[in-house]
């Protein structure tokens, strides 16, 4: 079964064009003005210029009208909820056709959280932090062995070229979701780590399906 790859923090169009070349199968763009890699909320001009790839507007605890303004204005397929963002918040998102949630690891997984987003496009797990994530650090892949059969999840955190088999070997996600280890400098891509990375996950992919591991 392939294994999706989301390249996010993209902040320019030459990137955004760099990861869809590089075969990323979604792009990520940060509309958080906390974040270092925030776009600002005037980026949906160019961003709707993209094409080739399903587009991701991350957002942390924002007013419902202003994600819905954004993701109209960029033409976004779908948007990624960073924050204390509720079920029922989600649904009226768009839920399961429109709404990435993404759930911070810490010490420990509250698997009955998890199931309460059950009706979202997919959960993500990511480095949980004050700031909602976007740390550059992994977390235990292997807290995630207790995942509930059939919870087809995604992973982000410190993932790069180098470990993302190693993460994919452990966690066994549906997909993947890199920022800073595909990075040549803050807020700017590298399409050779791009190609890299999405290398990687094509070649762990095919072996994980191949053997069975």
């Amino acid at each position: 079964m392939s294994v999706t790859v989301k390249i996010c923090g993209l902040t320019n169009p030459d990137d955004a064009r760099a990861a869809v070349e590089a075969g990323a199968d979604y792009l990520g763009f940060v509309f958080h003005p906390a974040s270092p890699r925030y776009v600002g909320l005037t980026a949906g001009s160019w961003i709707r210029m993209v094409e080739g790839s399903p587009t991701v507007g991350v957002f942390r605890d924002q007013d419902q009208d202003l994600v819905r303004r954004v993701r109209e204005e960029a033409g976004l397929d779908f948007v990624q909820l960073h924050g204390r963002e509720t079920p029922e918040l989600c649904a009226e998102l768009g839920g399961r056709a429109r709404v990435i949630k993404a759930i911070p690891v810490t010490g420990s997984m509250d698997w009955g959280l998890v199931a309460a987003f059950g009706q979202v496009s997919q959960v993500l797990f990511d480095t949980g932090s004050p700031g909602g994530g976007g740390t550059g650090r992994a977390f235990e892949w292997k807290l995630l062995a207790g995942a509930p059969s059939g919870l087809g999840f995604w992973v982000a955190g410190g993932l790069t070229p180098d470990n993302v088999a190693l993460a994919m070997r452990t966690a066994r996600p549906a997909g993947v979701d890199v920022a800073s280890g595909v990075e040549a400098a803050l807020g700017h891509k590298d399409a050779g780590k791009m190609r890299a990375f999405i290398a990687a996950v094509r070649g762990m992919a095919q072996a994980r399906e191949g053997t069975k591991i």
